[in-house]
């Protein structure tokens, strides 16, 4: 149950095989590269200095053809099966340098039509903006850059909606009689007039119309009738629409080269990766540093790639005070777990892996809670369905896992309590076979709630005992085994103790119990009174034990909320009599059922974990080993065929 050992390599090479070595390691994926320059604090070295590197460059590279995909996702979509594997390519396919080119020949080629595409819809809408603006002068038939006559001046001009157009003319006409003014139109934000004068007045009716808000109209530059402007917008519009569709059909000829831009993204993250481990080098200019952390169980692959390189290196163990990176030792049982342990915090380097510990807990405590057979079987189905069709590692792959085992006891606890559908089997008669098997609700929930009370609470002291063995077996395996003893045997007598006064059997073992914790729960403390004080003080942590027993009443709650809920649906879905409407509030009601209660389930499950468990032993703050390794999106990398 302990972590994966890890062992510290140190490395010194030449730097013209430096770019074959990075490759070859970052094929075998099982080693971690750290800080040069750290792994060679405080010894006489020689002048070494920070590799350069092209990170930069190869991150620009990545996101060209990620703009090129999503171009190409935007005019030439395809759909893609939501459960698609990755599509397999050896890595002289990958890292083919003819492949990058003819890929950097079609992102360039895409990215100069979306952006002429791009300037196309600029100039669709310019000419909207144009067409939306001369729209209230169409009824005029006057040239819109005319502003007059020899003897005469005109403006095209607005005045605000509200103004009265009797008004205006009125006090117009009182302030210039050789002046006129033409209402064009009216829409709700102004009103569109021409305002014409004789040059002698002109500066009387500016000055008449001033009051009433005239504004001239932004024309400028227009040369015709709005008419005659309108109609040649439309006919450009008509133009750079045709256009656009040509260079659209373009951009969808580049369909078939999706593959081949997906294929260089991932190979410009692989290179990307491999220069910023770059940057962990150290140089001389003709020697390279490299330093780094490695599973022991790979030392001996490790050591047969480096015996061909023209290399120097040393593994040596972790040191106190080394930061090592952690890596859980799985199997196809425990691995699922990974999804609650990283949720909570990985374990410190020599600390123990927590999934085989807590595999069995969550399981079953996820399956109480959830107590239903039809449930069951629904999570297993899902989960072995997500297991097929999930072709990609992480989260998602260990929850398919976790649906698998927790719909296996969810299953049985369902047996065993009576549960299918909550009550369905007195709805669906083709459910009746149920009452033959043996262990057919062999306890009933909703009948003996306080058995089940119990039960939980004894699930709960199983629990919390198992964390203080473990934490007593740790101080063992670490060479303190009298501080195992003392954390832990003063509270189990203690725990006997109450048990037998509650029992009438004496208060002897609980005095003996309270005595061993005043005498051993203070001894780091300073001083004998310190010791004295630290020891009494420690009584107060049973009310601390007392609370983590019952927080495990809410299996219990759970259960029986979910098993009600369920019941409830079943009966209102039989209350009109009619099966299709019983079907409908029966998939319906159950799903709903089913998605609340698994949400809380898992949660209360795992915070039973993380809070009570974990709390008797576990030393978090483990760094996750990160080693370098193909890491792609679109492919999978494989092995070349020898």
């Amino acid at each position: 149950m302990s972590i994966v050992k890890m062992r510290r390599l140190r490395l010194l090479g030449l730097s013209s095989e430096r770019d074959e070595l990075l490759k070859k390691l970052m094929a075998m994926g099982c080693v971690e590269l750290t800080e040069a320059a750290e792994a060679y604090a405080g010894e006489d070295c020689c002048p070494l200095r920070r590799e350069e590197s092209r990170a930069a460059e190869y991150r620009a590279q990545s996101q060209r053809y990620a703009s090129a995909l999503a171009i190409l996702d935007k005019y030439a979509p395809r759909k893609t099966g939501l459960f698609a594997a990755p599509r397999p390519v050896r890595p002289s396919e990958i890292f083919d340098d003819d492949m990058t080119e003819r890929a950097n020949l079609a992102a360039d080629g895409i990215a100069a039509l979306a952006a002429e595409i791009s300037g196309l819809h600029g100039e669709e809408n310019r000419l909207r903006t144009l067409i939306t603006s001369l729209e209230p002068w169409l009824a005029c038939d006057l040239p819109l850059e005319m502003r007059g006559t020899a003897s005469t001046n005109l403006v095209f001009c607005t005045l605000p909606q509200q103004v009265k157009l009797e008004e205006a003319e009125s006090a117009l006409t009182a302030a210039a009689d050789a002046a006129q003014l033409f209402s064009v139109s009216l829409d709700r934000d102004a009103r569109y007039c021409v305002l014409v004068a004789h040059k002698a007045v002109w500066d009387a009716a500016m000055e008449a119309m001033r009051p009433f808000g005239l504004q001239p109209a932004a024309l400028d530059g227009i040369q015709g009738t709005a008419r005659q402007n309108t109609d040649a917008c439309r006919r450009e519009l008509d133009r750079i629409g045709a256009e656009i569709g040509e260079k659209t059909a373009q951009i969808a000829a580049y369909g078939g080269d999706r593959e081949l831009l997906q294929t260089a993204y991932d190979r410009s993250e692989q290179d990307q990766q491999r220069e910023l481990a770059r940057e962990k080098l150290m140089t001389t200019g003709t020697v390279i540093s490299l330093a780094g952390w490695a599973p022991a169980a790979e030392e001996k692959n490790i050591t047969a790639l480096l015996d061909k390189l023209c290399v120097a290196y040393e593994f040596s163990d972790p040191q106190e005070g080394d930061n090592v990176p952690v890596q859980l030792k799985s199997n196809a049982v425990t691995r699922p777990l990974n999804m609650v342990t990283e949720m909570y915090s990985l374990p410190a380097y020599g600390n123990v892996d927590p999934n085989p510990l807590i595999m069995p807990f969550f399981t079953i405590f996820f399956g109480i809670m959830y107590a239903d057979l039809g449930y069951g079987i629904v999570l297993l189905i899902l989960g072995i369905l997500g297991s097929r069709l999930i072709h990609r590692s992480g989260t998602i792959k260990y929850m398919t896992g976790l649906l698998i085992e927790c719909g296996i006891t969810t299953a049985i606890f369902g047996l065993l309590f009576g549960s299918c559908f909550g009550d369905a089997i007195n709805y669906i008669p083709a459910l009746s076979f149920l009452e033959k098997i043996p262990i057919w609700a062999w306890k009933d929930p909703t009948q003996d709630p306080m058995w089940f009370m119990y039960a939980s609470l004894a699930v709960g002291a199983v629990h919390l005992l198992t964390g203080m063995v473990i934490h007593l077996c740790l101080e063992i395996r670490d060479g303190r085994p009298l501080e195992g003893i003392f954390d832990v045997v003063p509270w189990w007598i203690t725990f006997a103790g109450i048990g037998m006064g509650a029992l009438g059997k004496g208060w002897t073992v609980l005095i003996v119990g309270v005595a061993s914790l005043i005498l051993t729960q203070g001894r780091h403390k300073k001083g004998i009174f310190g010791k004295l004080m630290g020891g009494i003080t420690s009584l107060y942590d049973i009310t601390s034990w007392l609370g983590d027993i019952l927080s495990y009443t809410r299996l219990m709650a759970l259960m029986l909320a979910g098993s009600v809920i369920a019941q409830v649906f079943n009966m209102l879905g039989s209350l009109p009599g009619s099966m299709l409407f019983f079907i409908l509030i029966f998939i319906v009601g159950h799903a709903f059922n089913m998605g609340i209660n698994i949400i809380g389930t898992y949660v209360h499950a795992a915070r039973l974990q993380y809070l009570e468990f974990f709390g008797k032993f576990y030393e978090d703050g483990g760094k996750p080993f990160k080693p370098l390794a193909y890491k792609t999106k679109y492919t999978q990398i494989i092995k070349e065929e020898q």
